[in-house]
């Protein structure tokens, strides 16, 4: 048994790949590959502060944008090599591990997966701060203010910090630590030089009716979610239509070959006719129309020869380039000679089994229905919108005071200081705890939009998009049913042409060794002949051709009803979904 495994960080997909039980597989060893560490660092490859400093003072683009700017020779990618023995099984785990456009599909989940962290990330703290001086001087007014000088001056410095979070309720919440240090003249109004002043703020903005709910903040990561888990089965449907193409493709270059080998058979039969007739001729049993008869034949066998050969090679090239396998001489893609011969699989039948299950698996359903409910999603955020705006604002702190006492008098008195401010920034610091300087505030903030335009457009735009997914979603239903309707009338065709086309070749070969009698004593013409011997090379090709529509007719009546996969033994699994950080649970 082959294993085959192929996934990324979102998606991770493991294949078993078995050949058939009355075909075993040979050929190369199979090849495993582990979900790709380049895709699970996307995730989390983001440049430090220098890289992006060096990145936003450099011109163009960084080098990493285009890579190494490897040289490839594309024309070289379809030049002939070995061929290697693949069967089918093969073919579909070479093409999963390197079809381009499934590398490119593989991406999405992990882009989904962006967008959640995106969406959580309304409730990261956020830490912030701000310094900054200033000095003013200007004339005094009066000796109160100025002391004895005649100009006034004021120097501040500030230093704050603080966290600021979104919580899952709505609200914003902010705790706020500012210091200041203030300079100024000494005077009655101003005994202290200098002086210092703490405070610490807990403060809230509460929205109950517009953007209030505790699941409306988590709205948003629903939304991102419910797009990640359409991702998933939107690639589910890519892989699923990556190996039906593969099918297609492999048993298109099966019939090609099969062509060449009826064509090569029809021609040696036609070169036997021409010898016959030329001994015929050579000794007067026959006359000379009979050769060139024959002659015609063979030329007319020799081109249809031609295109069959032509027909090969572009079936081939075209599952090489689906496949996109490396082949052992490099650029060119691997070289492939089928293995598998097509067979009446066995199959039951049942339209009304096989809907049901399309109904149930089939991953572009489920993305459609993920679809309608990412909408209602929408649709409930646009409705929240148009409540007005109530909130509440609150906050509540504790604050300190302190400086050194500037001796400053009054009509030759001193102007006393509180003692329980006189010190530095320490004895700031100290009465913050000290419960008896507070601060506290509390109020509401009302807006009732006039006509509120906005917000009901935009509601409508989200009822109409919900409309419209509906809608899309009744449609993939409908075009499910047509497929599945049309996969089943297909194989109960393709049965009665196989039993059909195998019996007209036996008939046909039957025919051609009678008139071959008939011939060699006289009572048949070359003509006669050859029409049989084409008549039986019509049927022999017919009988392959029924033979292959019926595996590809089987793979699309897979897919269509949502078990091609499960068929050839691929599962995609699910990686669990990342949790969110604490800081985004509250």
């Amino acid at each position: 048994m082959r294993k085959y495994a192929l996934g990324s960080a979102i998606v991770g997909v493991c294949l078993t790949l078995a050949a058939r039980a009355q075909e075993p597989a040979a050929g190369p060893p199979g090849r495993a590959t582990a979900p790709s560490p380049a895709d699970v660092r996307l995730l989390d490859e983001v440049p430090n502060y220098a890289e992006i400093l060096k990145h936003q003072w450099t011109d163009g683009v960084p080098a990493d944008v285009t890579g190494a700017e490897e040289s490839i020779t594309a024309y070289g990618r379809l030049l002939a090599g070995p061929p290697t023995l693949t069967s089918l099984p093969e073919c579909i785990g070479l093409a999963l591990a390197n079809n381009a456009d499934l590398q490119v599909q593989r991406l999405t989940p992990i882009g989904a997966a962006a967008q959640v962290r995106k969406a959580r990330a309304i409730f990261d703290p956020a830490l912030f701060g701000t310094v900054s001086k200033d000095r003013l001087v200007s004339p005094a007014t009066t000796f109160l203010t100025a002391g004895t000088g005649v100009s006034l001056y004021t120097q501040n410095f500030k230093a704050d910090v603080g966290l600021r979070k979104t919580l899952l309720s709505g609200g914003q919440m902010s705790l706020f630590f500012s210091n200041t240090r203030y300079q100024a003249n000494p005077s009655i109004a101003n005994p202290l030089e200098p002086r210092y002043s703490t405070a610490l703020t807990l403060s809230l903005n509460q929205p109950l009716l517009r953007n209030f709910g505790w699941f409306y903040s988590l709205l948003l990561v629903e939304v991102a979610q419910n797009t990640q888990q359409a991702a998933y089965h939107q690639y589910q449907a890519v892989v699923a239509n990556i190996v039906a193409q593969v099918e297609r493709a492999y048993w298109t270059l099966v019939l090609a070959q099969q062509n060449v080998k009826v064509q090569e058979d029809g021609l040696a039969l036609s070169n036997e006719f021409l010898r016959q007739n030329e001994g015929k001729f050579a000794v007067g049993a026959l006359a000379q129309t009979a050769v060139l008869e024959a002659k015609v034949n063979v030329a007319e066998r020799q081109a249809l020869l031609i295109q069959a050969q032509n027909s090969v090679d572009v079936a081939r090239d075209n599952l090489r380039a689906l496949i996109n396998a490396p082949g052992t001489n490099a650029p060119a893609l691997l070289m492939i000679e089928p293995q598998d011969k097509p067979t009446v699989e066995p199959y039951t039948i049942d339209l009304e089994r096989s809907l049901g299950a399309a109904l149930a698996e089939r991953p572009e359903l489920q993305a459609a229905r993920l679809d309608v409910h990412g909408k209602g999603l929408q649709r409930k955020l646009a409705e929240n919108q148009l409540l007005p705006k109530l909130d509440f604002v609150g906050a509540v702190g504790v604050n300190g005071l302190s400086g050194n006492d500037a001796n400053v008098t009054f009509d030759g008195n001193p102007v006393p200081v509180n003692n329980t401010v006189r010190g530095g920034y320490g004895t700031a610091l100290d009465l913050l705890p000290d419960g008896r300087f507070y601060n506290y505030a509390a109020g509401a903030t009302v807006e009732i939009p006039l006509g509120n335009a906005a917000a009901k457009a935009d509601y409508a735009a989200a009822n109409i998009g919900l409309s419209q997914s509906r809608l899309s979603m009744q449609k993939v239903q409908e075009l499910v049913t047509l497929e599945i309707k049309n996969a089943v009338s297909n194989l109960q065709s393709d049965l009665k042409s196989i039993e059909a086309t195998r019996i007209a070749r036996q008939l046909a070969e039957e025919n051609l060794r009678n008139q071959k009698a008939r011939y060699d004593v006289g009572l048949a013409t070359t003509k006669d002949l050859l029409d049989y011997a084409n008549r039986l090379t019509l049927t022999q090709f017919a009988e392959v051709q029924a033979l292959t529509r019926y595996n590809t007719d089987l793979a699309e009546m897979r897919r269509a009803d949502g078990t091609l996969l499960s068929a050839r033994n691929v599962y995609i699994e699910r990686v669990s979904p990342e949790a969110a950080p604490w800081w985004a649970r509250f």
